[in-house]
């Protein structure tokens, strides 16, 4: 987990951000907002920006991106990005400054080194697209995660404060999970999956497959490999043995 000093603030929560500066004064700050807010109280989300000596920006839920250009506050989505496509246009068109990627970028890390934002994850999400298995979706191990150059920040959100604990405390601080991967991964409902039997090299064939299953290609390594990774597969062998 990268960025450890930044700080995620929901905007029902804006005003901690007041005493959360004084306990960290060198933290970034990003502020979630969700719904539509008044001219007033973004005028009071720039006074953060000021304050923060402009280490803070915006994860919007919204498409309402005109506040932000207006007073010059660094600004993205809350919602993933599938395609390279969407993420060029994104970043060259409307001027956001960092993605969170899923889906085929996900599968295509050497391009997205290549995009000059700050890349995003939430690695404990499936982002499978639609009508696809969620294993082969844009979720990432957190023995895997660190050593991925193209992703910059993990971003844990959204979730209730107990989850999002342990999966920090997983992600962050024990970078491994030994357990079953549906506890890990939400939409993986497989419970005969073991994160621990899944082999190192998972991560480095995903990284860039651009999910050739998706057009037609013939890899099933996702599929293949986390069915093997089932301790029950192997009792049988070591009975017969």
């Amino acid at each position: 987990m990268k960025k450890a000093d930044e700080i995620f603030v929901d905007w029902r929560d804006n005003e901690a951000i007041i005493d959360l500066m004084e306990i960290n004064p060198e933290a970034s700050y990003v502020l979630w907002i969700q719904d539509n807010i008044t001219e007033e109280e973004w005028d009071k989300v720039y006074q953060y920006y000021i304050m923060t000596q402009k280490r803070f920006k915006v994860c919007l839920g919204n498409m309402i991106i005109e506040p932000c250009r207006k007073r010059g506050i660094p600004f993205y989505f809350e919602y993933p990005i599938q395609y390279g496509y969407e993420a060029e246009a994104l970043i060259h068109g409307v001027g956001v400054c960092a993605i969170r990627i899923a889906g085929e970028l996900a599968h295509n890390l050497d391009f997205v080194n290549t995009l000059p934002v700050e890349v995003r994850v939430s690695p404990y999400k499936a982002y499978a697209p639609w009508n696809y298995k969620p294993i082969i979706g844009g979720w990432f191990r957190p023995e895997d995660l660190e050593k991925i150059e193209a992703i910059d920040v993990c971003e844990i959100i959204n979730i209730d404060n107990r989850k999002g604990q342990a999966l920090y405390r997983i992600y962050a601080e024990n970078h491994e999970w030994p357990g079953e991967l549906y506890m890990l991964v939400d939409d993986i409902q497989d419970k005969t999956i073991y994160n621990r039997m899944i082999p190192p090299e998972f991560q480095e064939r995903r990284s860039n497959c651009r999910m050739r299953c998706q057009s037609g290609g013939h890899c099933h390594y996702c599929e293949t490999l986390t069915y093997l990774a089932n301790p029950n597969l192997l009792r049988p062998v070591k009975e017969k043995n």
